[in-house]
């Protein structure tokens, strides 16, 4: 069965290169996006199957990534979903109030798309696949 992972993140080139970069995995995924924090819970919420994996972004306007991922573990339905904040920013503060909302990792956007794609791959295996631990 293909896993579906959730992109929810408010900047659409964001959204278009994190895209990119797992069809650049090889993996055959099912992406789909949520361009706000709201819509990402109307989504995951609505009825359809949970997606496997949800990729949230930490800053965006509205609902952030904090609140998302709270609202995410307090429901008893989704609080099982791995939620992997994929974020441009390298505070430690942030990655600290990730884990402590209930994030199951963080990861930074790196500039470089090799890079980018490298950290994606691990993250990939760890949450879908073989659960490899990321070096």
């Amino acid at each position: 069965m293909q896993p579906t992972i959730l992109i929810i993140d408010d900047n659409e080139d964001d959204v278009l290169l994190t895209r990119f970069v797992l069809t650049k995995t090889g993996r055959n995924l099912r992406t789909e996006v949520a361009l706000s924090g709201e819509a990402g819970l109307a989504r995951i919420r609505g009825g359809k199957m949970p997606p496997n994996l949800i990729l949230l972004d930490l800053k965006m306007s509205g609902m952030d990534g904090i609140e998302v991922l709270r609202k995410i573990r307090n429901d008893e339905s989704l609080s099982s979903i791995p939620v992997v904040i994929v974020t441009h920013s390298g505070l430690v503060s942030d990655k600290e109030a990730s884990l402590q909302a209930g994030a199951n990792s963080f990861m930074h956007k790196a500039p470089d798309l090799d890079q980018f794609k490298r950290d994606m791959e691990c993250v990939l295996d760890f949450w879908l696949g073989t659960n490899a631990p990321c070096r």
